[in-house]
């Protein structure tokens, strides 16, 4: 989630005395394969406990579980993103998987509902560091032109990981009878990585700095609301996660009770969207796109997600939600591939830890105000009507928005800077 005309500069800019970075395709291989076992892990304790307590707490339980894997990663971005930028990735990511896993072995134990969302919370808010440092990484072990195919190598198996993750806790759960593997599993896994890492040499030094300069939480935020692809980046992204937001609440509703699909074809139907993703992973890591064509590669993509919102609103058979679904996720992934990869090619290597961080806290509090207000408005306006004014909203902004990325990114191919 690099454009035109940036690769090819950014690859001397950030080290201006050195030869342009080798893409260490074997390491990477290794490290994504080591995150989607991560990613299964996680996938494994969000559906555990989610059907540990949803018939003593109902939605309401739901929600606050949700929540408490949310508002961690929010209230944690700037001084994360400060960590991932004055801590080695050596020091920094291992020590917090290490407390993520004990997190995830103490939810086995059934604490009771209280405990598990401190403990969730406790595995949230240790996450954003780690994820602001593991991207703020990738860029030393890849080549600028590079670094869309190893962020889509790395979102192939976190995809792989989360679609397998449901299916293994069903089953561990009706095989056993009762919640305690699952959780075992995700500990294990966070070790999993921690281990990858450190086998792997897996680093990036912290950027000395002068003397007499500050080091901020916020220079990230400030940077890439200041920077204009990055701002552009950020609203066609943000718009779009809130009507996606709503389209994941109003799915259900949409499927079953306007279409008269039964529970196993909405389960079908909602699996298009992981699958998509994944095939879509597995393109961007395959296909090298010409360095040229990045900026638009991710305009078109996000064209193609608002395109998907208007259609599923107006959708006349479950069929039609599931094809377009399939496109959707195979949008989604080459949004996250390029998008991240302008965002962090864009970035001066002392800040990109904070840049990262604020990003995702930003696209976090999208999610949560969507997911709060989406239900309310669902209810009142009723599903289609809310998609539809959703999917309009994402069209309108792409014709805005869309065309600035583009200019922005033939206009200004450097890096961002706070002054």
């Amino acid at each position: 989630m690099s454009h035109d005309g940036v690769a090819e500069p950014l690859a001397g800019s950030l080290s201006a005395d050195i030869e342009p970075r080798v893409t260490q395709w074997g390491k990477l291989r290794i490290l994504a394969l080591a995150g989607g076992i991560s990613w299964m892990g996680s996938s494994l304790t969000t559906f555990t406990v989610a059907l540990r307590y949803k018939d003593a707490f109902g939605p309401i339980g739901i929600s606050a579980i949700m929540l408490s894997m949310i508002i961690p990663t929010i209230l944690a971005a700037p001084y994360g993103g400060l960590m991932a930028d004055r801590i080695s990735t050596r020091v920094l990511a291992p020590s917090l998987m290490a407390i993520m896993g004990l997190s995830s072995l103490m939810l086995a134990f059934d604490l009771g509902f209280a405990w598990s969302l401190v403990l969730l919370a406790i595995t949230a808010f240790c996450g954003t560091p780690v994820g602001a440092s593991f991207n703020a990484t990738l860029p030393e072990y890849s080549s600028a032109t590079d670094l869309p195919r190893v962020n889509g190598l790395m979102q192939t198996g976190s995809s792989l990981g989360s679609m397998f993750g449901p299916g293994l806790a069903g089953l561990l759960i009706a095989v056993t009878g009762n919640y305690f593997w699952p959780f075992v599993i995700d500990a294990v896994s966070f070790w999993i990585l921690a281990g990858a890492i450190l086998l792997l040499r897996i680093n990036r030094q912290p950027v000395q700095h002068k003397s007499d300069q500050k080091v901020r939480a916020m220079d990230g935020l400030k940077l890439a609301w200041a920077d204009p692809l990055i701002r552009s980046i950020l609203i066609l992204i943000g718009i779009l996660i809130l009507s996606l937001s709503v389209l994941n609440i109003a799915e259900v509703f949409l499927v079953m009770n306007i279409l008269h699909a039964d529970a196993f074809t909405y389960g079908l139907v909602a699996a298009c969207f992981a699958l998509g993703s994944t095939l879509g992973s597995i393109a961007t890591t395959v296909i090298k796109v010409p360095d040229s064509k990045h900026a638009q590669a991710m305009v078109i993509s996000v064209s193609a997600l608002a395109s998907s919102v208007l259609i599923i609103a107006f959708a006349w058979h479950w069929l039609v939600v599931a094809v377009v679904w399939l496109a959707a996720g195979v949008s989604n992934a080459v949004l996250n591939a390029f998008g991240i990869s302008l965002i962090i090619n864009r970035t001066p290597d002392e800040l990109r830890g904070r840049v990262m961080s604020s990003i995702g806290a930003l696209f976090s509090v999208s999610n949560v105000v969507s997911m709060g207000v989406g239900g309310i408005l669902l209810g009142i306006f009723g599903v289609r009507n809310v998609l539809a004014v959703a999917g309009a909203l994402c069209v309108i902004t792409v014709i805005v928005f869309g065309p600035a990325v583009l200019r922005a990114a033939k206009a200004n191919p450097t890096e961002a800077s706070l002054e």
